[in-house]
């Protein structure tokens, strides 16, 4: 009976270490969804297109009353713009190892316009 047990503990060891394997590389497509090569990041504005991605990714996190306020608010363009400005805002949002927001990073050309406007020097337009 162990002689029966070891051999078929030692089939299926080297069963398993023969069987095919795959890999699977994250591509950002898969990731973030289709194409981002019609991303218009030429004119960025605070008013519009920043408010729309702080309102869809933001504002739970980094408004007062929000469902889970962080402490760290984005109610007024200065207090975005300090962390844009300092350099926090696209490491962060760039970042798969701490994202923000921190379900899972942002679609890619969500981060383009921040990241374009942020190079633009955050203005408040």
């Amino acid at each position: 009976m162990k002689k029966t047990l070891a051999a078929l503990a030692c089939l299926l060891g080297l069963a398993l270490l023969t069987m095919p394997s795959s890999c699977y590389y994250d591509n950002e497509e898969d990731l973030y969804g289709p194409g981002t090569g019609n991303c218009d990041t030429t004119t960025i504005r605070y008013s519009v297109e920043v408010k729309q991605i702080l309102a869809a990714n933001c504002n739970n996190c980094h408004l007062p009353g929000g469902s889970t306020y962080s402490g760290i608010p984005f109610e007024t363009h200065a207090q975005f713009q300090e962390v844009a400005l300092n350099g926090k805002l696209v490491d962060r949002i760039n970042n798969q190892a701490a994202p923000m927001p921190q379900t899972g990073l942002m679609d890619k050309c969500s981060r383009q316009k921040l990241e374009a406007w942020v190079n633009a020097g955050a203005p408040n337009n």
